[in-house]
């Protein structure tokens, strides 16, 4: 038997034991999650195996004279390996966080909480409101899109960023309009409630995401 380990485009990695018939591959093997085809990889992964294994002598025998030839079997159906469990990161997405996902959760709460403390006027620099909600929404989308680079959709990552930044961002400007002053406790309650939908959106694409892979 020869292990096989591979690893489909898609991301998902799969693993199997094989019985090579002329140094190759009985059957096709798909891709478990989406269904691309893996058997030359699967193949030249064979080669290497056998490649390395030393060359079995055979001692001489009598001339065995082949029976007669039989119909050929239908070669069976491609080989869809069982999916392997996949621990998912601290944060439900499908790998823990690498240093450049955790930069992309500052690029997406930072800016929010800066613009809103330019809008309150502590920090004093003169920017328009909507520009500041574009520099929020920009920070959001960027932000987003790399928390979940390599570990989820990021069309989907940079729709929940822009979700969180811009609803913490208005929710901080509403607590702290008209307010002489504010305790940072305060600010970061008021972005947390700001931000519920995006992290409850998130929570929600986790799970429809986790449900599909398992039950592929």
């Amino acid at each position: 038997m020869v292990p096989i380990k591979i690893q489909c485009s898609c991301g998902q990695r799969h693993a199997f034991d094989v019985e090579p018939v002329n140094g190759r591959m009985a059957a096709p093997v798909a891709c478990p999650v989406c269904g691309a085809d893996g058997t030359a990889a699967a193949n030249e992964m064979i080669a290497q195996a056998l490649a390395t294994q030393p060359a079995v002598v055979r001692p001489a025998g009598p001339t065995v004279r082949p029976a007669a030839a039989t119909p050929a079997a239908a070669p069976p159906g491609p080989i869809r390996p069982k999916p392997p469990t996949v621990s998912r990161g601290k944060d439900g997405w499908e790998t823990e966080e690498t240093q450049l996902n955790r930069i992309g959760t500052w690029i997406m709460v930072i800016p929010a909480l800066l613009a809103a403390l330019v809008a309150w006027g502590l920090i004093r620099v003169q920017i328009p409101v909507p520009v500041l909600f574009l520099i929020v929404g920009v920070g959001g989308l960027a932000g987003g899109a790399l928390n979940i680079a390599g570990r989820g959709p990021v069309a989907l990552g940079a729709f929940i960023g822009l979700l969180i930044a811009v609803g913490g961002y208005g929710a901080v400007c509403w607590w702290i309009h008209d307010r002489k002053s504010v305790q940072k406790f305060e600010l970061m309650i008021a972005f947390g409630i700001g931000a519920a939908p995006g992290f409850i959106l998130q929570y929600v694409a986790q799970r429809i995401l986790r449900k599909r892979s398992s039950s592929e």
